[in-house]
C-alpha cells in the first residue's frame, strides 16, 4: 500500500507539471536569500519568491522551466560552493524572450563578498537557455576595480544549447580570471550549440563573449566589445574562442564588432574546424590560431570579412589579421585552408605597418623548442589590401597559394624581409601559382 501511494503521489506530481514549470518575477529581488516559494508552480498558479532557491528546490530533472516577463533576480553562482543552485541535468530554462525576461545579479543581500561569479551555470548535460536576457550587473566590481570575472552563462557538458539570449554588463580584467561571458562545453564534450545570442556592454579588458570547449556549433552569434585604445596594448578580448574542438566545430554566420580578435584559439588547438562566413571588423586579429599547448589540423577558414582595426598611433603588438603559428617542440599545424576572404581596414583607413602587423603571418614560436612546422598550408582566392604585409617565417612544407587578388595595389606587402605571397621561395613552397 505505502508503495501504491509513493507511485500515485509522483503520478500527479508529473501530470501537473507535464508541459513544465512556470515562474513569475513578482517581489523577486525583496524575496531573494529569504528561501522562500509560493504558488503552486502551474502557467494559471506560477511559483514565485527566491529565485535562487526555487531552481535548488523545486525543479527536477527533464523539465522546462518557463520563465514569465520581468526581472529575476540571483546571487549568482561561484561554481565552487556546493550550496549554491545550478541548472538540473536536461532542464530547458525558457523566457518569454530576450525583450521581456530578464536574469540579474543582484548585489546587495546579505552575506555579499567578491567573488568570481556566473548568473546561470550546469555541470549536467543537455541543459538549454533560451529567449531571454542575462544582466551580470558588473557595474559594482567595475567601479570597484575588483579584479574579478563576472559571466553570464557557464554549461560544462554535453548537448547544451544557448539559443537566442542577450547578455550585458560582463566583467574581466587582465590578467585575473578570464570574462567567459556564454561558455558552453567541455575538453571531450560535444554537441553543443550557441545560436543567434548578442553580447555586448563588456566591461573589462580580458574576456570572450562566445566560449565553446570541445566540439560545438557557432551560428549567427553577434559579439560587440570596447575599441581597443589608440597606442594601448593589444587586450585580449575575443569575439569567438572555440577550444579541443575535435570531431568538429562550425562558426559560421558571426558577427564580432570591436576587441583584439575575431576568432581566437590559445590553449586546446583545434581539429576539424570551420570558421565561414563570418564579419570580424574594427578587431585587431581577425582568426588567430595560436595555441600555446595542441596544433591545429583540417581547419577552413573561408569567406569571411576581416577589417582591422585602424586607430594605432603606436604599435604595441603583433597584429595580422590571420595568424597561424605553432609554439611547442615537434608540433606540425597541417591541413589549413584560407579561402576566399576578403581581408583589409576597418572604414578602408590604411596605416603604415612597422612589420608586426598586416594580413597574414605563418611562423614558429621563438621559445617552443625545434622541430616545429606549419604542413600543407593552402591559400587561395582572397581578396587583400596591398598596403597589408603578408609574411611567411619558420618552417613551411607544401605551401599552395594561388588566385590570390591584391586590393587598393598591384603588389602585396611583404613584412621583415619574409616572402609573402607573390615571392614565396626555397622549400618554404611545394606547390604556387
Amino acid at each position: 500500500m505505502k508503495t501504491r501511494i509513493v507511485l500515485a503521489s509522483l503520478w500527479a506530481a508529473t501530470s501537473v507539471f507535464a508541459d513544465g514549470i512556470w515562474l513569475s518575477p513578482t517581489n523577486s529581488l525583496n524575496y531573494l536569500g529569504q528561501q522562500t516559494d509560493f504558488g503552486g508552480g502551474t502557467m494559471d498558479n506560477p511559483y514565485y519568491g527566491d529565485f535562487d532557491y526555487i531552481f535548488s528546490h523545486l525543479v527536477p530533472t527533464n523539465t522546462i522551466v518557463h520563465l514569465g516577463p520581468g526581472t529575476f533576480w540571483t546571487k549568482g553562482v561561484n561554481g565552487i560552493n556546493a550550496n549554491e543552485f545550478e541548472i538540473p541535468a536536461g532542464v530547458t530554462v525558457e523566457g518569454d524572450g530576450e525583450a521581456f525576461t530578464t536574469i540579474r545579479r543582484a548585489t546587495n543581500f546579505a552575506g555579499y563578498v567578491q567573488k568570481n561569479v556566473d548568473v546561470l551555470i550546469s555541470g549536467s548535460s543537455n541543459v538549454t537557455v533560451r529567449d531571454l536576457t542575462i544582466d551580470c550587473n558588473a557595474f559594482d566590481f567595475y567601479s570597484r576595480n575588483w579584479s574579478n570575472s563576472i559571466g553570464g552563462i557557464d554549461l560544462t557538458g554535453s548537448g547544451e544549447t544557448i539559443e537566442h539570449v542577450t547578455e550585458i554588463n560582463g566583467l574581466g580584467f587582465r590578467y585575473a580570471p578570464e570574462g567567459f561571458q556564454l561558455s558552453v562545453g567541455g575538453y571531450g564534450q560535444g554537441g553543443n550549440k550557441v545560436i543567434g545570442c548578442t553580447v555586448s556592454n563588456f566591461l573589462g579588458t580580458y574576456g570572450d563573449g562566445v566560449a565553446p570547449t570541445g566540439d560545438c556549433v557557432v551560428e549567427g552569434n553577434q559579439v560587440y566589445f570596447p575599441q581597443q585604445p589608440a597606442g594601448v596594448p593589444w587586450r585580449p578580448l575575443f569575439g569567438i574562442n572555440v577550444v579541443a574542438s575535435s570531431k568538429g566545430s562550425t562558426v559560421t554566420g558571426n558577427h564580432v564588432d570591436g576587441g583584439g580578435d575575431g576568432f581566437h584559439n590559445d590553449t586546446g588547438g583545434d581539429t576539424n574546424l570551420v570558421i565561414a562566413n563570418n564579419v570580424f571588423e574594427n578587431v585587431c586579429e581577425g582568426v588567430a590560431l595560436t595555441g600555446d599547448q595542441y596544433p591545429y589540423a583540417s581547419v577552413i577558414i573561408s569567406h569571411n570579412l576581416m577589417l582591422q582595426q585602424t586607430n594605432y598611433t603606436t604599435f604595441h603588438d603583433q597584429m595580422f589579421m590571420i595568424l597561424i603559428a605553432t609554439t611547442q617542440a615537434g608540433q606540425t599545424n597541417q591541413n589549413i585552408a584560407v579561402d576566399g576572404n576578403i581581408i583589409s581596414y576597418y572604414k578602408d583607413v590604411p596605416f603604415t605597418s612597422d612589420g608586426s602587423q598586416g594580413a597574414i603571418f605563418t611562423y614558429n614560436g621563438t621559445n617552443g623548442g625545434p622541430n616545429q612546422l606549419n604542413k600543407n598550408l593552402s591559400i587561395v582566392n582572397n581578396q587583400i589590401d596591398a598596403r597589408m604585409p603578408v609574411s611567411f617565417a619558420g618552417n613551411i612544407s607544401n605551401l599552395y597559394a594561388s588566385g590570390n587578388v591584391p586590393l587598393n595595389g598591384t603588389n602585396f606587402a611583404t613584412a621583415n624581409g619574409n616572402p609573402g605571397l607573390t615571392n614565396v621561395i626555397g622549400s618554404q613552397a611545394r606547390s604556387q601559382q
